[in-house]
């Protein structure tokens, strides 16, 4: 029994959106009840061990729960329960067309027990945005360590050119020739005195050409290719073809082209230990949802795990979101639910008696700043954000060795059409090693994603992408290739459409995106008013 069954707030599973949440809303001195029906907080945002995402795997993608026993059941009968009710259930297909090319020999593997794979994987954390902010303010910094990822390359006709976090490392630079590194450091000057002037332009940055797109400004600083390709997708970190455009929604302007800029050489010089622009949190991107969670349990919120929630209660009259109902029978009370994606809710039915309520005006204005923000807006239904962007291809890899010799944290960005000429979207990958905390010495994980819309055609580019990195057997061929050897990988696809809201009081949080850091993330939780 829990007790007390009233609460400020019920935040329904242990992602980390949720778990920003769970923490901003206790630090507020609002009473939070924050349940899961799974073990180890487990979720999307989950970094699971080597047996648990093989259970993912032969499941087909669902993420194991844990078992409730009915011996703790209480009764409750229909008529003591004043609300009308809307079962939960596991939303579908959040996760398919899942593939393992196991081992050869998994003693290969080394100690199975010290992986922890992203879920949610490749993703990174900037050193100077909103989610390290996000954990400084929670005071939640102190639970959490990351490792600084220590290169990152971009991929083109065959090799991998060495992209600068800053303008000394331009000087530094080996790869470049002396004109590209003076285009880059003339570049790096001009977003410098952007950002000095807080967004006071003029020229070429006045405020008649910011909303133009950037890669046209970046044609007429008459940049090569090659740093083009370095600025738009491994500084900028932009995900769609900005060359060849299919959908002028996909261009990224150029306000928001430099505004990524700033936040990418703030990020370069903000942690003096850091080598780069970009942070790893130790032990895999599950740790950053318990940080939140630790903080939040210590300023009160109450936590039951192993507990799902069967049931979703609205008032009969409005329609208003007032509780939940938990597996054991025991109703709890609150006029704010905030729900994990992977929980699916019937619409409520329109009648005279129960109409099917819209959100109020602080929803709507909240669903309108997602929207115009870019994030995912939040319903019962699945809403489909359009196209390409509602799923994602992931591929964990586990090899020997490394990619590049002496480095461990390593990313590296296929631009679009990078890969031996076929036609591909922005691909990412990044390695990491034991130094992470993420597997056994002498093994690498190797995480890859690209946005898709055709799984079969995702797995191809994504294949290629493991060509250009990796050998996969031991053919004399491959044997004098000093490429690592893949030894195991897993292969799946992941919805990213998020639930649309219908329901007042009931916050829809949002899956993992197609991008390689937590922005929309951020912005969502920034949004949801508690």
């Amino acid at each position: 029994m829990i007790e007390p069954n009233t609460f400020d707030a019920i935040v329904l599973g242990t992602g980390l959106p949720e778990s920003i949440l769970a923490a901003s809303i206790a630090a507020a001195g609002k009473t939070v009840l924050h349940l899961d029906a799974y073990e180890g907080y487990l979720s999307p945002w989950a970094s699971p061990s080597f047996s648990t995402l093989s259970s993912f795997a032969s499941s087909g993608g669902c993420l194991p729960k844990a078992s409730f026993s009915a011996e703790e059941e209480l009764t409750f009968s229909p008529e003591e329960i004043e609300y009308k009710i809307l079962e939960v259930k596991d939303a579908p297909a959040l996760y398919s067309h899942v593939k393992v090319s196991p081992a050869h020999d998994e003693s290969s593997l080394g100690r199975l027990n010290r992986y922890s794979l992203d879920l949610a994987g490749p993703k990174v954390v900037f050193c100077a945005g909103p989610l390290v902010d996000a954990l400084v303010s929670a005071q939640a910094d102190h639970h959490v360590r990351f490792k600084g990822v220590e290169a990152s390359f971009i991929w083109r006709d065959g090799q991998m050119t060495a992209v600068p976090a800053s303008r000394s490392d331009v000087f530094r630079d080996k790869t470049l020739s002396l004109a590209d590194k003076r285009f880059l450091m003339r570049f790096f000057k001009l977003v410098a005195d952007y950002t000095d002037s807080e967004g006071g332009t003029s020229g070429e940055l006045a405020a008649e050409n910011l909303d133009r797109p950037f890669v046209e400004f970046l044609r007429r600083q008459q940049l090569p290719t090659l740093i083009r390709e370095i600025i738009l997708y491994a500084i900028a970190l932009v995900d769609d073809d900005q060359e060849q455009v299919s959908d002028v929604a996909s261009l990224v302007s150029t306000k928001d082209g430099l505004q990524a800029l700033a936040l990418y050489l703030a990020s370069a010089s903000r942690f003096p230990d850091a080598p780069g622009a970009f942070l790893y949190p130790m032990y895999g991107h599950g740790d950053l949802p318990q940080a939140f969670c630790r903080c939040a349990a210590v300023r009160g919120a109450l936590y039951v795990l192993r507990m799902p929630v069967v049931s979703l209660l609205l008032d009969k009259e409005s329609g208003d979101c007032k509780g939940v109902q938990i597996a054991s029978g025991q109703v709890l009370h609150s006029e704010k639910v905030i729900a994990s994606p992977t929980f699916c809710v019937e619409q409520p039915a329109t009648s005279e008696s129960t109409p099917t309520t819209t959100s109020s005006a602080v929803d709507a204005e909240e669903d309108a700043h997602l929207r115009s923000s870019d994030v995912p807006s939040t319903s019962s239904e699945r809403h489909e954000t359009g196209g390409d962007s509602t799923k994602v291809a992931r591929c964990l890899c586990i090899t020997d060795q490394s990619f590049q010799p002496g480095l461990s944290t390593v990313m590296v960005i296929f631009p679009p059409n990078s890969l031996h000429g076929r036609k591909s979207k922005v691909v990412r990958a990044l390695q990491l090693g034991s130094a992470a905390d993420v597997c056994p010495d002498g093994k690498y994980i190797v995480q890859f994603s690209v946005k898709c819309s055709d799984a079969t055609e995702a797995e191809e580019t994504l294949q290629a992408a493991k060509d250009a990195l990796f050998r996969v057997d031991d053919s004399e061929d491959d044997l004098e290739s000093e490429k690592p050897k893949l030894l195991w990988s897993i292969f799946f696809i992941q919805d990213v459409s998020n639930p649309l809201q219908a329901i007042r009081g009931l916050k829809m949080s949002v899956m993992p995106d197609g991008t390689i850091d937590y922005r929309s993330m951020m912005k969502y939780t920034e949004t949801v008013r508690c």
